[in-house]
């Protein structure tokens, strides 16, 4: 079962620094070692948790003896590794002044008292004997050296090297720096050795499996990593502590700072159940028949652009009401419809939906008199960026009312399902929902109540806000207050401004919400992304996508009105497979899918926004 859980953090006290030293898994219990900077130079501590993420703190005081009187000073010592030998439990580690370094060895039996042994001869790099395992009666030992090798013994002392180097750094891949290991763990399908790769951008983790019955040839070797640290922790410098196996989550620890140890969950579900060859990355793959809507000049309307469509899946077909402009560059909202999603059906050659009221109407305005400041897509006014929700027996249209001079603002309409299914263009009289003299736009409201009541987003620069309301009629006199909001993120790809795209899709692990956004880094280009909502609390963000699931790349994407946009107004689930339809270069209609449970998977485990829940609280 998956945990659903951001990276938690491991806080001491405020007045010390501490160190992780290493991390181990026995049965279903988690170790985890450090030191504090108030302790003397040869103690280290433990702290056992049940589930890897809440930790109590063992009161004593632990030391490596060796002998009766000598512990070894623990300022020289890292990279602690613990390993399962039968009846007892081997720790090794590097011990380095700055002079000298060697790889130690000590034992222990309960895994709170550690005699030292010694050095290990032969090996010189950081690594670990792996668990449980023997070679042709020989136990095995991974180290790291910018690249993963393998040494072979039979008592543990004496180490000779096995085989050439087992993996590399990658070109043009995710590991094409350095590569250190943080764990091995035997399976039934192989070893699997879990490592990272320092790059600009952070750590990410990748996975390989090692044969059993010849550890020196892989199996498999991912493409995409399990992992990458956050962006958040750029700055701060992280490092690994280890990696363990437990409850069925693979869970890594790493310093952040001086002052924090995080676990975070890696994602095991790639190589789980002997998926070994399958890579699957939080990316959206564009269809081929692309772009599926274009400027079609036959009908004066919607001759200049066709972009930014709202979709929804009912009858067995998926309904498209998307922007159009004829050369008068007013909006207006064109149908099409099909079957697989993909291919068009059914196109109509006049509008479904066109300005109605004084304040999406440009009327006899001249494109001098027009607030160009305002001007969204080229348009001049009407009818912008619709998004649909279906809610009981009626479809709820909202869309960006412009009439060519004041603010942008929010309007709602709606429709009776079978009026909609039957093409009988039967809207309600469309009112605004948005207050006056603020440009707000990308409302989309969610297709349930939750906590009784209607849920709806929108976007006044630069957030993503949410208001509950009672009732969804809307009288022209209050309007929507923004009481929540969803930022953009510093430093992120998200960081200039974000709004919320589809309207957002029910799953069973929250409230997918696909969105736009723009960053500070890449002014000029709009990106999608994705989160999950919390289906209770939708204003509560349970995981978040670290870069854009969807960039301007193909050349309907950069070659149009408005080049390197893509604007996505709709979403739908068919079977198995997720739908994101969106504008190219303000031109064009365009579709990318993916299979949403891997998408679901993928984004529930990349690292989320908020690392703000402690594992334990002052435990000194």
């Amino acid at each position: 079962m998956v945990k659903k859980t951001a990276p938690k953090r491991l806080i001491i006290n405020n007045d010390s620094t501490i160190s992780g030293l290493g991390v181990f898994a026995q049965k279903n219990s988690v170790y985890l070692y450090f030191r504090s900077s108030n302790d003397p130079p040869e103690v280290f501590h433990p702290a056992k948790s049940s589930d890897g993420f809440n930790f109590n703190k063992i009161s004593k005081d632990l030391f490596i003896k060796k002998g009766s009187f000598t512990k070894e000073e623990l300022r020289f010592c890292r990279n602690f590794q613990i390993s399962n030998l039968g009846n007892q439990f081997v720790l090794t580690y590097v011990w380095d002044n700055g002079k000298k370094k060697y790889i130690e060895k000590a034992w222990s039996k309960d895994l709170q008292s550690f005699s030292y042994e010694g050095s290990m001869e032969g090996l010189s790099d950081a690594g670990l004997v792996v668990d449980d395992y023997l070679w042709q009666k020989q136990h095995l030992y991974l180290a790291s050296n910018s690249e993963i090798s393998a040494y072979i013994s039979k008592d543990l002392i004496s180490w000779e090297k096995f085989g050439e180097k087992i993996l590399q750094p990658r070109e043009n891949l995710f590991d094409s720096g350095c590569l250190e290991i943080e764990g091995a763990f035997k399976t039934e399908k192989g070893l699997l050795l879990i490592y990272h790769s320092k790059n600009k951008n952070g750590y990410s983790v990748g996975t390989a499996l090692l044969d059993l019955n010849d550890p020196k040839t892989v199996l498999w070797r991912c493409t995409e990593p399990i992992w990458t640290t956050p962006t958040e922790w750029e700055d701060k410098k992280p490092t690994p502590v280890g990696v363990v196996l437990v409850e069925g989550n693979l869970i890594g620890y790493w310093q952040v700072g001086s002052e924090e140890i995080y676990s975070a969950i890696y994602a095991l579900y790639k190589i789980s159940d002997g998926h070994y060859s399958k890579d699957i990355s939080l990316k959206l793959k564009r269809v081929k028949e692309n772009p599926i809507l274009s400027p079609q000049n036959d009908n004066a309307w919607e001759a200049f652009n066709t972009f930014n469509p709202a979709a929804v899946y009912d009858n067995g077909m998926v309904h498209l009401l998307y922007r159009a402009q004829g050369y008068n560059y007013v909006s207006v909202l064109g149908y099409a419809s099909s079957r697989d999603g993909v291919n068009i059906d059914e196109r109509l050659d006049e509008p479904a939906y066109f300005p109605s009221e004084p304040f999406e109407y440009v009327g006899e305005k001249k494109p001098t008199q027009i607030a160009h400041f305002y001007m969204s897509g080229g348009g001049y006014g009407g009818c912008e960026d619709p998004r649909m929700t279906r809610i009981d027996d009626r479809y709820y249209l909202t869309y960006v009312a412009f009439d060519g001079c004041n603010p942008p603002r929010i309007a709602l309409s709606s429709i009776a399902v079978d009026d909609f299914l039957n093409r009988r263009w039967l809207w309600e009289k469309p009112v605004l929902i948005s207050p006056p003299d603020v440009v707000d736009k990308s409302a989309v409201i969610f297709p349930e109540k939750i906590n009784g009541k209607y849920v709806i987003m929108h976007r006044i620069y630069p957030n993503i806000l949410i208001d509950y309301v009672d009732s969804l009629n809307f009288d022209g006199t209050a309007w929507l207050e923004g009481k929540y909001k969803i930022s953009p993120r510093a430093k992120s790809w998200d960081s200039r401004k974000i709004g919320a795209g589809a309207p957002p899709l029910k799953t069973k692990y929250g409230w997918l919400l696909i969105y736009q956004s723009v960053g500070e880094q890449d002014s000029g280009r709009y990106k999608i992304g994705a989160m999950l909502l919390d289906l209770k609390d939708p204003t509560k963000v349970i995981a978040r996508c670290q870069s854009p699931i969807l960039e301007p790349e193909e050349s309907y994407e950069n070659e149009g009105f408005k080049a390197g946009v893509i604007y996505p107004c709709g979403a739908v689930i068919i079977g198995e497979t997720l739908y994101v339809y969106y504008g190219g270069a303000d031109s064009y209609v365009c579709v990318a899918t993916t299979n949403l449970e891997e998408f679901l998977q993928e984004l529930l485990h990349s690292q989320l926004a908020k690392l703000t829940t402690p594992v334990l609280q002052k435990i000194f």
